[in-house]
């Protein structure tokens, strides 16, 4: 009786778990000293492609220069350390600053943006209303010609064409918790 418990339990198992654990996804602790910066690209396999997890202020290295900035973007790869020549996805930084005016009450402001070539972004004015070190859930949708960005409730299309799509995540001047990231093929 143990030994068919036993074989059933381990069946349920073989059929359960793999699929939790393709849905759980990678955790990337990006951390970063002050001033500087770090990057993961990872390549995205076929077109289209999606991207989902969630990312976390953690820590913010203080820095006279840099804000705490983190970038998750699909891009046309370019050599390391070098800015790639299309990007598109969303950025979340952080800024320290008088907690008595803080919307949050905290000593550090969190702000969202929509990121077009890590220039032209777009601030989210809600992102601002958000506590330090809550999980944003994030999805990138990459078809070849158009990323869809969503942060929360609010989606943006950004036009872009890549000719070998890449994931880039860059952090600087702060430690950014990802969790639960995966890249899968299809929308």
């Amino acid at each position: 009786m143990t030994y068919i418990l036993r074989a059933y339990v381990a069946g349920l198992a073989a059929i359960a778990f793999p699929a939790m654990a393709a849905a759980a996804g990678i955790t990337y602790d990006c951390d970063t000293a002050a001033d500087h910066f770090s990057e993961l690209v990872l390549p995205s396999g076929s077109v289209p492609f999606t991207v989902s997890g969630n990312v976390k202020l953690n820590t913010l290295a203080g820095s006279k220069k840099f804000a705490p900035v983190t970038r998750v973007q699909i891009v046309d790869p370019a050599a390391p350390g070098q800015q790639p020549s299309a990007a598109a996805g969303f950025s979340l930084g952080a800024l320290p600053m008088d907690a008595k005016k803080s919307p949050t009450g905290e000593a550090v402001v969190q702000m969202l943006s929509y990121s077009v070539n890590g220039k032209d972004d777009e601030f989210l004015p809600m992102s601002v209303m958000t506590k330090p070190g809550t999980v944003q859930p994030f999805v990138l949708t990459y078809d070849g010609s158009t990323v869809a960005v969503t942060l929360g409730k609010e989606t943006k299309s950004i036009p872009m064409k890549a000719a070998a799509p890449a994931l880039r995540i860059m952090c600087s001047t702060g430690e950014f918790l990802f969790t639960d990231l995966t890249v899968a093929p299809g929308r």
